[in-house]
């Protein structure tokens, strides 16, 4: 049992890599059973086919990134109860959510793993991208979409606050999409602790400043 499982492991770790880095159509069922180290009726013995394992591959991330999706959920579930209308509060709960965020997006764990599997898909989307966005993008989206409107007075599902929402993602995401330049410009080779806690600080200061939150 544990060498299936091992198997089975070494399989959604090789698809997470292959199809992140080159996307659904361009990875075979050859690609992926050379690169894991075993035949292709391992595939087929395990998951039964290159789709099959594509969507395992996005279940195993989903389940990868949920803690972190959930300790933001629950943060803002409670987040009026707590915070109120009061800006100090809020500003609080939008840095926490801010730093929950970061951390993720951009530790080690994540960098080499999850997120470029998640971005493919953002922008070059799969057969199962809906599965895909309805575990991690779309929720966090709808999260954070009720998070701005509750601070800025919007209606929940108005345009106006899903495009506000999407602004402040945007905050948020460019330390990853952008990291090459960024990382060329300090002239560093790679996202030291020191300078992950200064993005931290300057994309909360960002994000708030854009809600009109105190700093």
């Amino acid at each position: 049992m544990a060498e299936r499982d091992s198997t089975r492991q070494i399989l959604l770790d090789t698809a997470i890599a292959l199809f992140g880095e080159h996307g659904y159509e361009a990875v075979s069922i050859r690609m992926l059973a050379e690169t894991a180290g075993v035949n292709v009726a391992a595939i087929n013995y395990h998951f039964g086919s290159k789709d099959d394992l594509y969507v395992g591959a996005i279940d195993a991330l989903a389940e990868l990134i949920e803690p972190r999706l959930e300790a933001i959920t629950v943060l803002a579930d409670h987040a009026q109860a707590v915070a109120g209308n009061d800006p100090q509060r809020q500003a609080l709960v939008i840095s926490q959510i801010v730093d929950t965020l970061l951390r993720t997006l951009l530790s080690t764990e994540m960098l080499e793993t999850a997120i470029p599997f998640v971005l493919r898909e953002l922008f070059f989307p799969g057969p199962h991208f809906d599965r895909l966005y309805a575990a991690v993008p779309g929720r966090l989206h709808r999260t954070l979409t009720g998070m701005v409107a509750w601070v800025l007075g919007l209606e929940p599902e108005s345009e106006a606050a899903i495009v506000r929402a999407h602004a402040v993602i945007g905050q948020i995401i460019i330390f990853h999409l952008g990291r090459p330049i960024l990382l060329r410009r300090l002239q560093q080779p790679a996202y030291a602790p020191a300078l992950i806690e200064e993005i931290i600080t300057q994309a909360r200061t960002s994000v708030l400043s854009s809600l009109g939150l105190p700093v």
